[in-house]
């Protein structure tokens, strides 16, 4: 008898933004979710992704990221992102066998959002405390675990405050996403690194901080840019 190739079943592969921002109001870091308009899952909370070649040719994983930022699901500037992993079965879609690649993205800036789009906890989603469909959950804590462990020995925390910032509002960030008080003295001697190696400077000029006190801030002069450091706060 003639052998027969299997059928193979349609497949989709997507790419998925953890768009995070820093909520000086609030004092928590929030995530970036869409309300679905399509099935499955239409009308529930989401993080925003496109399909690869999903009506739009991508000649590669970057072409769709920018694609998916440019649109109405993001539509926000980042200071930074970062590819994290890729997950993929025949389960986590009920459409067809997927995978996705997701991104650890930071906005620095408030914005005004759209009707489709809201901040969240970062903490309430990531733990699990609110429901994502598909596997978006498990996604959201990967990022976050990226977040935290590349800020033990990286800049990374201080792409939330934007192009000017004073030492107290570092040492906030860092102790936020480290999920623990950070010494003044350990961001002080950060903050002189990232001055000697070019990365910082001083403005001269105070914005008001805690308290209403005047406070010293340092400018980017390499926004975009990660300055690794030679010591980890674990160790």
């Amino acid at each position: 008898m003639p052998d027969h190739a299997p059928t193979l079943s349609a497949y989709l592969h997507t790419v998925d933004l953890c768009v995070l921002f820093y909520c000086r109001a609030s004092g928590d870091l929030k995530i970036l979710l869409n309300q679905r308009e399509a099935e499955p899952f239409a009308g529930h909370w989401a993080l925003p992704g496109v399909v690869v070649n999903g009506g739009v040719q991508d000649l590669s994983l970057q072409d769709a990221v920018e694609r998916l930022r440019a649109s109405d699901k993001v539509g926000l500037p980042l200071a930074w992102s970062e590819q994290v992993g890729t997950v993929g079965d025949a389960f986590r879609d009920p459409r067809c066998w997927s995978s996705s690649t997701y991104y650890l993205a930071i906005v620095a800036e408030e914005v005004t959002l759209a009707g489709h789009q809201q901040w969240f906890s970062l903490d309430a989603v990531a733990g699990g405390g609110v429901k994502l469909p598909f596997d978006h959950n498990a996604i959201v804590a990967a990022v976050q675990e990226r977040l935290f462990s590349k800020s033990l020995y990286s800049s990374l925390p201080l792409m939330f405050l934007g192009n000017e910032f004073s030492a107290p509002e570092a040492t906030t960030i860092f102790s936020l996403v480290l999920a623990r008080p950070v010494l003044k003295t350990s961001i002080r001697q950060r903050l002189l690194k990232l001055t000697e190696a070019g990365f910082l400077r001083e403005t001269g000029r105070k914005k008001n901080g805690d308290g209403g006190r005047p406070q010293a801030t340092v400018e980017s002069l390499r926004p975009g840019d990660l300055y690794f450091f030679d010591r980890s706060f674990s160790e």
